[in-house]
Parts: C-alpha cells; structure tokens; sequence
C-alpha cells in the first residue's frame, strides 16, 4: 500500500506499508518482493520524505556496526537469511 500526504509545494510524504515473505518461502518468491519494493522506492521522488513500515519477516541481529544508522544498538539475536536479503 502507498499513501501520499502533501506537505508543501511540490514536496510530498510517501508512505509504504509492506509484508514480506516469510523465511519458509522459496529465495524466488522473496526475491521477487525485493525487486518489486526497490521498484516502488525508486519511483518515489526523491524531494517526498520517505516512510518505508513492514512486517519484513528479518532480523538484522546486534551488530550495530554493520547497520549504522539503521537499527540503533539495541538489536538482538543474530542476523537471519531475509535480514541479508534486505542489504
């Protein structure tokens, strides 16, 4: 699902809501929802703010090294198969 809510003059925010497969799933069937996400995100504007929600079925695990400015320092577990699929 995607929204649109106008912020201004020619500046939008766009708003992705997304379920991805879950790891029982084939690679070709997550990798098909990989390349159908980047497809809607790169036709987004790139003036539109950009809010990317989903259940992603992922876990990026505690090396917040690794995903520096994405997850902050309070991940837990490990890293899982879709979690590398989402880099």
């Amino acid at each position: 699902m995607i929204l649109q809510l106008p912020l201004g003059k020619k500046k939008n925010a766009t708003i992705i809501s997304a379920y991805s497969p879950t790891m029982t799933n084939p690679d070709d069937v997550k990798d098909q929802f990989c390349e159908e996400l980047d497809t809607i995100i790169t036709r987004v504007p790139q003036t539109d703010k950009l809010i990317l929600l989903g259940d992603f079925s992922a876990r990026v695990g505690s090396d917040h090294l690794v995903w520096e400015n994405v997850s902050g320092k309070h991940g837990i577990g490990k890293c899982n198969s879709n979690g590398l699929l989402k880099t």
